[in-house]
């Protein structure tokens, strides 16, 4: 079995106009290992609205859209405040599937984070294509505590403590990979 499996990873974006709430996002990275910057490639998957103009009678619409992003640097990512590491990832090509698989509805309630809530669930119930992946609650959780924490600390501040870059908490291993 080969090592160092790449890793699915929770995202949180700063959203300046709603600052008690995040961008979900989730990203397929490489391992990532103390003492080395946090500066890799990966791949963005999540869903975002945008409002339109549309022809004809000038009202607006703001449809639910997936993306999937090819990212050079994971830390010049604009607006990203934390990764959380979530999964070891088996398959890739499975990952995708289910990932294009999840419906971007906009019924009621969607969300960018309802979105990745029902990623999860999807890959939970896809057996041997991720593996360490917890409840919902439990990842989501761990993740806001992450993210109020690093704001506790004063990392956006600008006097705040802690290495440059994004700072990755990972899950799977249970250790602050980047502080």
């Amino acid at each position: 079995m080969t090592r160092n499996k790449p890793r699915l990873a929770l995202a949180l974006y700063a959203r300046p106009k709603h600052p008690t709430t995040y961008h979900y996002a989730l990203l397929l990275i490489p391992k990532p290992t103390p003492n080395s910057p946090f500066t890799p490639a990966a791949t963005k998957y999540h869903v975002k609205n945008t409002l339109q103009v549309l022809p004809g009678d000038s009202s607006f619409s703001q449809p639910w859209r997936f993306e999937r992003d090819e990212l050079d640097d994971v830390s010049r990512d604009p607006r990203l405040l934390v990764c959380v590491v979530v999964a070891k990832v088996l398959k890739v090509g499975r990952l995708e599937e289910v990932v294009k698989g999840v419906s971007v509805d906009g019924d009621g309630g969607f969300s960018c984070r309802s979105w990745v809530r029902d990623v999860i669930g999807g890959l939970r119930r896809g057996e041997g294509v991720v593996r360490g992946l917890g409840e919902w609650e439990e990842v989501d959780g761990k993740a806001r505590e992450y993210v109020e924490r690093k704001k506790e600390e004063g990392r956006w501040d600008g006097g705040g403590k802690g290495e440059i870059g994004v700072p990755v908490l990972c899950l799977v291993s249970g250790e602050e990979v980047v502080r």
